[in-house]
């Protein structure tokens, strides 16, 4: 017997992750797949009474099945929940294995003009063995994919999900690929960067968008190429975007929890729905 494959959706307050569930509905019927909404009560910080700790266990499982069965009815998707008592890093990337996506919201800032890093979505990014999508608390709206490419060969899983995902929405794809060469330290004038290193970039960005024409014939793809540093560029690009996309190293054992400095620099500020590929 075959199981359907599952989005994931990290679950942390009322109200707090409704845009991360609305993006798994709006998603999972093109997979197609189940969605689990999941929840931890993370009492991991100090010591609690255990009655505590099953009180705020069967609350938390109550508002999770009565916040899937409401997802399930106005979505018409088959909609899990579970909650689970431990610390929430481990737990989320633990049910994470195996799955299609993780889905995580943002946490909402009361101070709008203090916006604070988004570092738990960061850490659950960073370690979990799946690609995963993090959905700020609040976005304008915005038009277009974005994504960032660096290479044809550890680019080939973001463009394709970049690609995918402009063409089920029916918007622009816009691939982006930065560069950047070292500044000398001095106050004389050098001589400006030659033109064949930008060339060179040029040719490896039209190897990586050659194939997409083939696969979606209407798709409108756009390729820039951009002198600057890679999360400055990216992050420039997308606020005013839809959804910006971008790859993660995948490495195995300890190396695993590495996103690289460019996908955590993006995931820690969230300009708009970020996905990081593995």
């Amino acid at each position: 017997m075959t199981t359907s494959p599952r989005v994931i959706v990290a679950v942390g307050g009322p109200k707090a992750d409704y845009p991360a569930i609305d993006w798994a509905l709006q998603y999972a019927p093109a997979v197609p797949a189940e969605i689990e909404l999941v929840h931890v009560v993370d009492l991991s910080w100090r010591t609690n009474p255990a009655p505590f700790a099953e009180a705020a266990l069967l609350a938390a499982e109550e508002q999770v099945r009565d916040l899937a069965a409401r997802a399930s009815d106005r979505s018409g998707l088959v909609v899990h929940s579970s909650v689970a008592l431990g610390r929430a890093v481990d737990l989320l990337v633990e049910r994470g294995e195996g799955a299609h996506l993780i889905v995580l919201g943002t946490h909402h800032a009361k101070h709008p003009d203090r916006p604070r890093p988004n570092t738990l979505a960061a850490r659950i990014a960073g370690r979990s063995s799946v690609s995963a999508v993090v959905v700020p608390h609040r976005t304008a709206p915005g038009q277009g994919i974005v994504v960032g490419v660096d290479d044809s060969i550890t680019s080939a899983a973001p463009l394709a999900f970049a690609a995918s995902e402009a063409d089920r929405l029916g918007e622009d794809l816009t691939v982006v690929h930065s560069w950047n060469a070292p500044r000398p330290w001095t106050d004389q004038d050098i001589p400006a960067w030659p033109a064949q290193e930008e060339d060179e970039e040029r040719r490896m960005l039209a190897e990586c968008v050659a194939g997409l024409a083939g696969s979606y014939p209407d798709l409108q793809v756009h390729s820039e190429v951009v002198f600057g540093r890679a999360s400055e560029v990216l992050y420039d690009l997308a606020l005013g975007a839809r959804m910006l996309v971008v790859g993660s190293h995948g490495r195995h054992g300890f190396e695993k929890a590495w996103l690289g400095s460019t996908s955590e620099d993006l995931v820690l500020s969230a300009p708009t729905t970020i996905a990081v590929i593995r």
